[in-house]
């Protein structure tokens, strides 16, 4: 089976290339041909040209200087322990003289605004300060070309959109040609000039972003202003609203960024009475799934917390991985069963701390652990494993131990009392479930980072939990493998199943937790069922409720809002 077939694709010199496309579709193999020394073995056939000369006439110098890559682990890119040391590593490496490496940090530090972070140890930075620091190492070494697989993947949202703040400068104040992978569209769609839509080793579309929106399916993961608009329009063109659009103006009407979706919203509420949009406010608007299912959560008919026992709870927990810095200041945490709790905040807030605290994998300073209604003293108290409480960390590759798909499944059964034809059912059963059935003779690391992820999972949910707590479970996962991901947690918390995870994810948390909280300053705050906790956030809150709080404050999903304005028009 190709990884890649039939590629044909041209970029201009200072175009913003986006590439985007299903989990396992060819993305990160497709990027990283452009990179000799990293490319993945195998047969190629056909020719790339860097400025119209092959590539494989440069040497691995010259390729240096000529195209950066950044991936989206920040913390596995660094090489040094100083700041400055990250940024003269790569100049040191091409041989260039002193002078020459002390202007270009000089001026990187400028442009980047990393003035006040050139002597720090990089292991004091958030991950979103290594993802940029990284960014400055590449970008020092002057590439034409900047290639990036998925950049943003394990940032918070506030420290996303600054780091595509950084390459939208790049590209149009440097001229820099920019590719990025990405699965999370919503603020970096409408910064690219070309899009690049992959599916199943091939190009699928090719064209500038409200062209390519216009042909792909509204729910493969666009930006949410576009798939509001995208569903309105329809309605319009297919004659409901004749009036409002014409189908041949489709494109050219699209929104691509929030902005322009509060723009688009104006447009279609404009002289609609005032007085008529005010009353929405005290509406209350029904959240559904994906499949059209009322979503269920914590609250009676009454709005009131239903009683459920606490399976989770942390009292008064204090943690600092040193004596001057405390990352867990008396953290107070209830987590009622058969519920999904979500804990955001910025990276190096101490979201993974509070997890590997739950595991004992790190002892608290001082506050109590309780599990099932226990206290936790230790890692042996823990019920960790078989029928209660698993971990899948932040990455997946943690849990990998063998060397294939289904030897790693295996493994996860292999001390259990279970028949070899049970155990066989299970894995079976587990593969066609998480969409791994084809791929079982792969090593786990020739896999896609989403499948990666899905696979670690896999391998948990073989041990039947009755708690999982989840580190970013959503990174590398495409809009559809997000989808499967919420449906079978809710299916599992209908099961009783609890489970606590920590996100970056904004949109998957709004669709499918039943509470959402913000860590900060070492506490858990705003601990709120979620239509309450994004609703009344202004910053961590939904594209959605941006696009549309001025006329539905209260609505926080795409569906939510075409609702609305279906009803309205």
């Amino acid at each position: 089976m190709s990884a890649l077939s039939g590629i044909n694709l041209g970029i201009d010199e200072g175009e913003f290339v986006l590439i985007c496309g299903p989990s396992g579709c060819g993305k990160t193999t497709l990027i990283k041909q452009l990179i000799p020394s990293i490319a993945p073995h195998g047969t190629l056939e056909g020719e790339i040209c860097l400025q119209g000369k092959s590539i494989e006439e440069y040497d691995d110098a010259t390729l240096a200087r000529e195209i950066g890559y950044v991936g989206q682990n920040p913390s596995s890119q660094m090489i040094t322990d100083k700041v400055w040391h990250e940024l003269a590593f790569g100049m040191e490496n091409l041989g260039l003289d002193n002078e020459t490496m002390q202007r270009r940090i000089a001026e990187i530090c400028e442009f980047f605004g990393m003035q006040s972070w050139i002597n720090r140890n990089v292991d004091s930075l958030s991950g979103g300060e290594m993802q940029m620091v990284h960014l400055a190492a590449v970008m020092v070494m002057e590439p034409g070309v900047l290639i990036l697989d998925e950049p943003i993947a394990q940032l918070d949202p506030l420290a996303a959109r600054n780091f595509l703040d950084m390459l939208n400068r790049i590209n149009t104040e440097l001229g820099t040609t920019i590719i990025v992978v990405e699965h999370h569209l919503e603020d970096v769609y409408g910064m690219a000039t070309k899009v690049v839509a992959m599916k199943r080793a091939c190009i699928d579309y090719v064209g500038n972003p409200r062209e390519v929106a216009t042909k792909l399916n509204y729910k493969s993961g666009l930006p949410t202003s576009l798939i509001i608009a995208k569903s309105i329009e329809t309605v319009d063109t297919a004659g409901s609203r004749g009036d409002k659009s014409d189908s041949n103006d489709v494109e050219n009407t699209l929104p691509l960024t929030v902005a322009e979706g509060q723009r688009w919203m104006a447009r279609r509420f404009a002289g609609v009475d005032k007085k008529k949009l005010d009353n929405n406010e005290d509406s209350q608007v029904n959240i559904q799934d994906n499949d059209g299912q009322s979503q269920t959560n914590l609250q009676d008919e009454n709005g009131k917390e239903s009683r459920r026992d606490i399976v989770l709870r942390m009292k008064e927990i204090g943690f600092g991985y040193d004596e001057y810095k405390a990352v867990l200041n008396d953290c107070n945490l209830d987590v009622h069963e058969g519920e999904i709790f979500a804990v955001m905040g910025g990276n190096g807030t101490g979201k993974s701390t509070l997890l590997s605290i739950l595991c004992q994998t790190l002892k608290q300073a001082y506050g109590t652990v309780e599990i099932f209604g226990k206290k936790i003293k230790s890692v042996k108290d823990a019920p960790l494993g078989f029928k209660g409480m698993v971990y899948l960390p932040q990455d997946p590759m943690a849990l990998f131990t063998e060397i294939t798909v289904s030897e790693e499944l295996e493994e996860a059964l292999h001390d259990l009392d279970i028949s070899v034809s049970d155990k066989k059912d299970s894995i079976t059963r587990m593969l066609y479930e998480v969409g791994l059935k084809g791929y079982e003779r792969l090593h786990p690391y020739d896999l896609s980072a989403g499948q990666k992820q899905v696979l670690a999972f896999a391998k948990l949910l073989l041990l039947e939990p009755r708690i999982i707590l989840m580190d970013e479970p959503t990174k590398g996962l495409d809009f559809d493998r997000k989808k499967e991901l919420g449906s079978m947690l809710r299916k599992l918390t209908e099961e009783g199943v609890t489970i606590l995870m920590v996100s970056h994810d904004i949109e998957f948390c709004a669709r499918y937790a039943s509470r959402c909280a913000l860590l900060h300053d070492g506490r858990v705050v705003s601990a709120l069922p979620r239509q309450e906790f994004f609703a009344g956030n202004k910053f961590f809150t939904t594209a959605s409720n941006r696009i549309a709080r001025r006329y539905a404050p209260k609505a926080i999903l795409p569906e939510e809002v075409i609702a609305f304005c279906k009803e309205e028009m």
